[in-house]
Parts: structure tokens; C-alpha cells; sequence
């Protein structure tokens, strides 16, 4: 069941009216959540369901140890454990089908045979989203920055809830947990608007704007590079960054929304990104609820960030190159890794070579534009080893580029408008969103209804039949 689809959409108002119905009473909102968030993975496959309570099972039980036994050996013990079991879950689900072919390939290469696995594993949507958010909450508690959950099921809940499931945000529990376990208040007139309003946002995103995009250019430049031009697969390139940008963003608008409906707020997951003056400040707006996990729990528990100059860079490196195979058991993502890694460490490095001076420098306009410039096509170029499937296939986008060819038959004026639209609208302030979101919400129901309805016809006939799985679902 893609949130994209109208079938989400049935499911959710009825998710709603089954969770409104509650009452707020907390032995009945707490069984609604989790039967439907169940019911939404299992029409996926109901096999996902089986790691997910695994997960939670041993999550929520090493957490009330480690509360019972925090600043003890014990406690350590226990959480390098359960982060042991989490990674070796995490990695039977979506890496063992990678590994054992690799395997085979590599002793083949060296004259060795190894027989072939003779089954294969299903690969579980939203494993790398649920693991992580849950071993985020054992790492709290061992901290002391998060208390255990009151119960099972309301940490069940909270691992399971199905507007994060599939892609995030990855939330902490000292977020989401305390509003799972108290029933939400009646909606107000202004949370129901802006929940509206960021689905119609989201769906506008992802079918108008990423689909569109995809299936009229992306897809067609990324598989057969060959038999484009250069300047086509460059426009193809610009136009992945504003599909992959509006695909994510707009799920993860779908997703705050319908939260919000079910009196849940989750925090933004993107702020304009490519208005990024350089690369750290892109990891700052580009799929925040990742980043500032992976700095956090990974980057702050490498050994030397303080007693060794060079640590922190290498750190920096091994994090991003963590984050890129957490996309995906593939090559490809862990270059797009390494990249970013190694990126993000020559900017800290020139960072921490400038003079330290009294107050905030003042930055030239002129150097700001050439900031936003280079980290912009730094970024397309990653997102190439990111989109292609193997390296071959990125080499062979990248060839495409270098041979300077011009042809402009495939690029027709809907990709070009779609394409600078979806890079404008980044640079519009950033009040803008918020105040839309209150005229909506100040709108009569007549109106509003009117409005989502002319929103849903103009995304339908815009779509037509082409519509594709989000992205990260893949991940």
C-alpha cells in the first residue's frame, strides 16, 4: 500500500475515524494504533511483520535492563549486544543476498567455487527506518536521555506506528513515545488544515512533480545513457536531483500529515537543501531525521573526535561511508558514501584552517552564490553513483557527459519548467510554507474540501497511469 495511492488514502481516513473512536481512552488508542499500523505492512507482505516484533522484543527488554543497571558494566555489555543483534537482523533481511553473492563472485575470481545459496531472502520494506529509530531508544536510555516505555505494546506502537514506517522520519522516542502513550487530544481546526494541507503537498510532489520526471526523462537517460546526448543526460542529471528531492520530501510530507491527523507531530525532514551555501550545511536540510542520527549515535562513538586532529576527519569518512550502504547492500551507495564523507572532511578541514576572528565574518554575496553553485553540482554528481544501479552503469553516465555532444530532442519544455521550478521554489522565504498553511486552515471545510478535490483531479490527469514507488522504500 503506497502512501501514494488512493487506497492510502481510504486507509487513512479510516485509520483516523477507527483511532478518533477511541475516544482517548488509553487501553483502546493504544490497541487502534497498533492495529493498523499491522494492517498497512501486512498488505506489503505480513513476513515483515516478523523482524519488526523481534526487534521490538528485544529493544524494549535489553532497554528496561540497561534503566535497572545504567553506569554498570552490565548495562554496556547488554547494549553492545542488542546493537550486535539489531546490525545482524538489519543485515540478514537486506544485506545477505548482497554478501553471498559477492562472495561467490570474489572466491570465483581467485579460483575457488563456492556453491550457490540456494534460497534467497526477502528483503523487508522499512527495515532500515524501524531498526534504527528502535536502536536509537535502547541508546537513550543507556544515556539517560529517554525513560523506558510504561509497556510492550506502547513500545510496539511506537517502533510500528505506520506514518514512519516505511521511510521515516526516524524519530526518537523522546519524541514520539510520550504522545504515543497518552491519547491525543481532539484536533483543532488549524492541525487539520495543515495535515491537509502537507498531504496535498506531498501528493503534488511525488505524482505531478517526481513521477513526471522519472518516467519522461530520468528513467530513460539512466538506463540507455548511450543513446542520449550529453546535454540531455546532464538536464536528465538535474532533473534526478528534483525527483529524488520531491519523491522524499513529499513521502515525508504524507507522512507528518497523516500523523498530524491522528494528533501526532513529527518534526521537518527537509529544508530547502540545495539552497546550501556548501555541504555541511546541506546535511543540515537534506533528510535531517538521518543526518543528525548518524552524528549522534555514529560519528560522537567513534574513538579520537577529541585527542586526535586527524580522527574526526577520518570519522567523518567512515560515517558517510556507514550511511551509504544503510541505503542499500550496492557499490554504488557506498561511493555516493565515501563521497559525501570525504566532502564533508575537506570542508571541515578548510573550516578549520580560517583565522579565528571576534564576531560572525561577513560573507560576499558574490561567494555565497559560488557556494550554492558548487555544492549544487557536487551533489548531482553523487546523486549519479546513487541512482545507478552498479559502477558501470555510473561510469557510463559519466562517459556520457564527457563526450560534449548537443541534442535537445528529449528535453521537452514540461521537464524544463518542472525542473527550475523545483530548484526555484527552494529559494522562496522560508515563511512562506507556514503561512500558506494558515490561510488553508482559516478556509471554510466547503472550500478547503473543494480545493483538495480540484488538487486530487489536477494530480490524476497530470499522473495518469504512471505512477512509481517511492523511492526510499527501496531502503
Amino acid at each position: 500500500m503506497s502512501l501514494s495511492s488512493s487506497v492510502y488514502l481510504a486507509f487513512l481516513l479510516v485509520a483516523v475515524a477507527g483511532y478518533r473512536l477511541s475516544g482517548g481512552v488509553r487501553r483502546f488508542h493504544i490497541p487502534a494504533i497498533l492495529f493498523f499500523s499491522f494492517a498497512f505492512y501486512s498488505a506489503w507482505n505480513p513476513v515483515y511483520c516478523l523482524p519488526l516484533i523481534v526487534t521490538a522484543l528485544l529493544d524494549f527488554n535489553t532497554a528496561r535492563y540497561v534503566s535497572r543497571r545504567r553506569g554498570r558494566r552490565a548495562a554496556r555489555i547488554a547494549l553492545a549486544a542488542d546493537i550486535a543483534a539489531n546490525l545482524c537482523i538489519l543485515g540478514l533481511f537486506k544485506y545477505f543476498n548482497f554478501m553471498a553473492d559477492n562472495t561467490a563472485g570474489i572466491a570465483s575470481a581467485i579460483g575457488f567455487e563456492i556453491p550457490s545459496v540456494p534460497f534467497r531472502v526477502v528483503f523487508g520494506v522499512g527495515i532500515s527506518f524501524y531498526t534504527f529509530q528502535s536502536m536509537s531508544y535502547v541508546i537513550d536510555v543507556h544515556r539517560g536521555d529517554a525513560e523506558p516505555a510504561r509497556g510492550f505494546f506502547d513500545y510496539l506502537a511506537f517502533v510500528a506506528f505506520f506514518p514512519t514506517l516505511l521511510a521515516g522520519p526516524i524519530t526518537r522516542a523522546s519524541v514520539l513515545l510520550p504522545q504515543i502513550e497518552r491519547p491525543s487530544p481532539p484536533i483543532t481546526a488549524e492541525e487539520g488544515g495543515r495535515a491537509l494541507f502537507l498531504i496535498a503537498l506531498g501528493f503534488v510532489k511525488k505524482l505531478v512533480v517526481a513521477d513526471y520526471l522519472a518516467v519522461n526523462l530520468v528513467n530513460r537517460v539512466f538506463d540507455l545513457p548511450g543513446m542520449f546526448s550529453s546535454a540531455e543526460i546532464l538536464a536528465g542529471v538535474y532533473a534526478y536531483a528534483v525527483q529524488i528531492y520531491c519523491d522524499f520530501s513529499g513521502y515525508s510530507d504524507i507522512a507528518i500529515g497523516s500523523a498530524l491527523l491522528l494528533g501526532i507531530a513529527l518534526k521537518d525532514n527537509f529544508n530547502a537543501p540545495y539552497r546550501a551555501k556548501d555541504l555541511p550545511e546541506f546535511w543540515r536540510r537534506w533528510h535531517i531525521s538521518l543526518s543528525t542520527w548518524l552524528r549522534d549515535y555514529l560519528f560522537f562513538s567513534l574513538p579520537g573526535n577529541r585527542s586526535r586532529k586527524w580522527a574526526p576527519y577520518f570519522n567523518t569518512l567512515i560515517t558517510f561511508a556507514l550511511g551509504g550502504l544503510w541505503h542499500g547492500a550496492s557499490w554504488t551507495f557506498l561511493a555516493w558514501g565515501v563521497l559525501h564523507g570525504g566532502g564533508l572532511a575537506v570542508a571541515r578541514f578548510v573550516e578549520s584552517r580560517k583565522p579565528r576572528g571576534r564576531g560572525i565574518p561577513v560573507v560576499p554575496a558574490w561567494r555565497q552564490a559560488t557556494g550554492v553553485i558548487v555544492t549544487f553540482h557536487f551533489v548531482c554528481l553523487t546523486w549519479i553513483f546513487f541512482r545507478c544501479e552498479s559502477l558501470e552503469g555510473a561510469l557510463g553516465i559519466l562517459q556520457g557527459l564527457g563526450r560534449t555532444s548537443f541534442s535537445t530532442a528529449n528535453i521537452t519544455w514540461p521537464i524544463v519548467a518542472l525542473t527550475v521550478a523545483g530548484l526555484s521554489l527552494q529559494w522562496l522565504p522560508e515563511k512562506v510554507y507556514p503561512a500558506l498553511q494558515q490561510r488553508f486552515a482559516a478556509l471554510p471545510s466547503p472550500v478547503q474540501c473543494a480545493l483538495l478535490a480540484a488538487t486530487a483531479v489536477a494530480v490524476v490527469r497530470v499522473s495518469g497511469a504512471s505512477v512509481s514507488q517511492f523511492i526510499y522504500f527501496n531502503f
